[in-house]
């Protein structure tokens, strides 16, 4: 797994040019600034055969490898680069990027913090140190961060987008509203931004002013679902059963899924086929219980009139294991874990994304829990999901959860996740 900046748009501040000296290597500087990264590397290995000892030319390579997603290779360039001219606050940023891209977050929050005692005005190191302070859930090191990088940069709306998401999760709801709409003002102005706005007004109980966001949402996309339920559910709280009726019956209409209000749900008790756990899950949800070679495990999906591929896509995986070290050769509770995790990014190293948005350490009914929330496309074709990966153990024994639905439905049905996993319990 790998953590991702939270910053949607990172532009990268290179170093002034310096002035081309060969042939060689104004070819490198034009397919760089064309984007042709793979071929500019080329020329610039070749420039480097007559000026090895170049931190410009290693410091090129590794710009040109970190837009190509090749991180380790970035990284080692950069790290090259800083030994020829440890003075370019531009090549601890970058190599803080690819640290960071790599999962290596602290040592990433290491090069951003001496890009800015090199450069205290470096507008960009502060954001991206936000954004890794963000990615560990130090909410707080983040905002002082973004604050900083706002009175740097006044006209980055991005800056102002994730102080609101950040003042959300404090529950700070006036200040995330106010930044959300600064960063409407200076342009970002799409449906991602607006549905985050909407849900700071409804959880700062302005109900209308939710509904109203919704309604700017759907005016840009009438098949989004998840405004159409989220201002079902505002009209609920302000009294408007007739809307919000009508917001469900052009949800059914769009996805086959009747798409009930979470709160009117009736939860019951299942229990897995051996009895190894239980937890409570909307009744009128699809269980499956299977038992085979040490595993006990319940799959679940909902109830679709017409089959919605899009829909289809919602699913529960829950798997309790014992006979771990006969089975795999691994009984340690970290090992466990460890090898949980092994397994999860083989079983994901073709995808075409996958990224680890956030994680949280938890307690689960006496079992010690981390719960991830990512995001990934397996193919091309394929939807793009978004889901929580949970994982404990104990001794000999491993339980994991794949909560998971289409990206864009998710904020729908996380609330109901979230239930879900309060609930699960375990017999021994």
């Amino acid at each position: 797994m790998r953590f991702y900046l939270l910053i949607a748009s990172i532009t990268l501040l290179t170093t002034t040019l310096l002035q081309a000296q060969t042939g060689i290597l104004k070819e490198a500087e034009s397919l760089y600034k064309k984007g042709l990264y793979e071929q500019s590397i080329e020329k610039y290995e070749l420039a480097l055969i007559e000026e090895s000892n170049s931190a410009y030319i290693k410091g090129q390579i590794g710009f040109a490898y970190l837009f190509l997603e090749k991180y380790e290779n970035a990284k080692s360039h950069f790290n090259e680069a800083i030994e020829l001219d440890p003075t370019i606050a531009d090549y601890y940023n970058a190599r803080g990027l690819s640290e960071a891209y790599l999962g290596n977050v602290n040592d990433a929050i290491n090069d951003f913090t001496i890009a800015i005692e090199k450069d205290s005005k470096f507008a960009q190191a502060y954001l991206n140190r936000g954004s890794a302070y963000s990615s560990i859930g130090d909410t707080d090191n983040s905002i002082q961060d973004l604050k900083v990088a706002e009175s740097l940069d006044k006209s980055n709306p991005e800056i102002n987008y994730q102080l609101g998401r950040l003042y959300s999760l404090k529950n700070d709801f006036k200040s995330s509203i106010k930044n959300y709409k600064i960063a409407i003002n200076k342009g970002l102005d799409n449906e991602q931004i607006l549905m985050s706005l909407a849900l700071s007004y409804f959880k700062n109980n302005e109900f209308q002013k939710a509904a109203n966001t919704y309604t700017q949402v759907i005016n840009k996309n009438p098949q989004n679902t998840d405004a159409l339920n989220n201002r079902a559910v505002s009209y609920d709280k302000l009294g408007k059963k007739d809307l919000a009726e009508n917001d469900r019956n052009k949800l059914y209409s769009i996805t086959g899924v009747e798409f009930k209000n979470p709160k009117e749900y009736k939860f019951v008790r299942v229990d897995s086929k051996d009895g190894n756990f239980h937890l409570n899950l909307p009744s009128h949800w699809i269980v499956e219980k299977q038992v085979k070679d040490g595993e006990d495990k319940i799959i679940v999906t909902i109830p679709q009139k017409d089959k919605n591929p899009r829909f289809q896509a919602v699913k529960l995986t829950l798997s309790y294991n014992y006979n771990m070290q006969d089975n795999y050769g691994v009984g340690d509770p970290n090992g466990l874990v460890s090898f949980w995790q092994s397994s999860q990014l083989k079983n994901t190293e073709t995808y075409v994304k996958y990224d680890l948005l956030s994680q949280k350490k938890f307690s689960l009914n006496g079992w010690s829990a981390t719960r991830f929330l990512t995001l990934s496309q397996p193919t091309h074709n394929s939807p793009i999901f978004k889901m929580y990966e949970l994982v404990t153990s104990k001794p000999d024994k491993l339980f994991y959860g794949y909560f998971q639905s289409s990206a864009q439905d998710f904020e729908f049905f996380y609330p109901t996740f979230d239930r879900i996993i309060k609930s699960i319990n375990f017999t021994d």
